[in-house]
């Protein structure tokens, strides 16, 4: 089933927009640690008491979803052993340890403004973090929340949260004119979903520039609005490369200094690089780094350093995912790209870790996609979800252990997170408009800006 059947050069990627629900099944030996969150404290405000339970369920979403812990419910011997205001006077450990708790979060609100004291029970240790003024807005207010769950995680874990990250997607309707296609954004939990590329044609392929590059957009994606496809950024009305015929599927290095793209100007989709000044704009002319008689080329991901691209090619039968040096055009052996994945059917729509340990994608098993992982190390082809639907696009958060993707099915696509280490999928976003090509954000802040 072609899945943007709008323009010609996606009827040369069939085997690129497919996707939907999932099961993961990587075995652990991990063990979550057990977090304990009350109740919000609040001796007097202006706002309704279900605004603070709202707060706390962000909270406590962030940590039932980080992969490290889990929320224990509420316990009534917890809530009364505790002194309030003043939480860490005559803190008694003896509760939480009977309830096997290896960390209390306390929560409250003093003249609106939002205070957590984080213990830690195993170290009898506890921080009280800075507070913030609450605004009555939940829109707003979440994302203090979540930037405050992912300090907490830094300092007890000493590894970075993702719950203060974004998640960039193309969002498909059907109208009373046909279908349409806007760039969309939301929290890493699906919440605070906000338009970030409309009415500039049918857009695909969000792509967010790394976070080490100062750019004057954080944004790349694919829009038909010349009817051709072309790569544009949030920030510019014009197409970045200038290049007869199509260009779709862009990907940046991580400095920020190439983008990588397939394009049809020699007659078959071909790979291309182009690359990049310190503000994002082009360098002289693109490359054509690869290409094969009568074969299609797709899905260029980086390897983290820069020096290789990892890609889609059915140059000899299925589609299967290579990867190739990325050489000085000056360079005068053949660049020849290596086999990677040699199991299934068909693998597709590869995304190179951050860390370069692994890579994702969507391979063929028994008639349906699910999402896979090759480890570099091992050089093992592992799979990481089961169940009926075909799963597709998945996308690395920055610390390698998350992965967001999209679902589908004959009339919908949905968007699911997983961490790698436990097999339980979450859901981030449903319902009737399709939902596909989802990337994570590099930074934790960026401009809502609607284009």
């Amino acid at each position: 089933r072609l899945c943007l059947g709008i323009s010609r050069v996606f009827l040369l990627f069939p085997f690129l927009l497919w996707a939907q629900v999932l099961e993961v099944s990587l075995p652990t030996r991990l063990q979550k640690a057990s977090v304990y969150i009350t109740k919000v404290h609040v001796p007097d405000s202006a706002f309704d008491w279900r605004y603070f339970e709202e707060l706390r369920e962000v909270l406590a979403s962030d940590w039932n979803s980080n992969g490290i812990s889990t929320v224990a419910p509420l316990c009534e011997s917890i809530e009364q052993s505790l002194n309030w205001p003043d939480v860490r006077r005559g803190f008694d450990l003896s509760a939480w340890k009977k309830e096997f708790v290896s960390y209390g979060f306390t929560l409250q609100v003093f003249q609106n403004r939002f205070q957590l004291t984080v213990f830690d029970i195993g170290k009898s240790s506890s921080k009280q973090y800075p507070d913030f003024v609450l605004t009555g807005n939940l829109d707003i207010d979440r994302q203090e929340i979540h930037q405050l769950s992912d300090r907490v995680q830094k300092d007890l874990f000493g590894k970075d949260g993702i719950a203060s990250l974004k998640i960039a997607y193309a969002k498909r309707t059907k109208g009373e004119e046909g279908w349409n296609s806007e760039i969309w954004m939301c929290d890493a939990d699906g919440a605070n979903e906000k338009p970030l590329v409309k009415d500039k044609g049918y857009c695909v392929s969000p792509h967010f520039s790394p976070r080490t590059v100062a750019r004057s957009s954080d944004l790349y994606y694919v829009s038909f609005e010349e009817g051709q496809s072309k790569i544009y950024s949030a920030a510019s009305s014009q197409p970045i490369v200038s290049l007869r015929g199509s260009q779709i599927l862009p990907e940046i290095n991580q400095k920020g200094s190439q983008i990588a793209f397939i394009s049809d100007v020699a007659g078959r989709p071909d790979l291309f690089i182009q690359n990049l000044d310190p503000q994002g704009h082009v360098l002289g002319k693109p490359r054509q780094l690869f290409s094969a008689p009568r074969a299609t080329q797709a899905s260029p991901t980086y390897s983290p350093d820069g020096k290789q691209i990892a890609f889609v090619s059915d140059k000899d039968g299925s589609p299967r995912i290579y990867v190739i040096d990325i050489l000085n055009p000056k360079e005068t052996k053949k660049n020849v790209p290596r086999l990677l994945t040699k199991k299934n059917r068909e693998n597709t729509s590869p995304s190179w870790s951050p860390d370069g340990k692994r890579l994702a994608y969507s391979a063929k098993v028994d008639g349906i996609r699910q999402i896979w992982i090759y480890d570099f190390a091992t050089e093992e082809e592992i799979p990481l979800t089961t169940g009926a639907e075909n799963k597709e696009n998945p996308s690395w958060a920055p610390d390698s252990l998350h992965l967001v993707y999209n679902t589908e099915t004959d009339d919908r696509c949905d968007l699911f997170r997983v961490h790698i280490d436990w097999k339980e999928p979450i859901l981030v976003l449903s319902g009737i408009d399709q939902k596909r090509f989802p990337c994570w954000s590099h930074r934790q802040e960026f401009s809502n800006r609607v284009h």
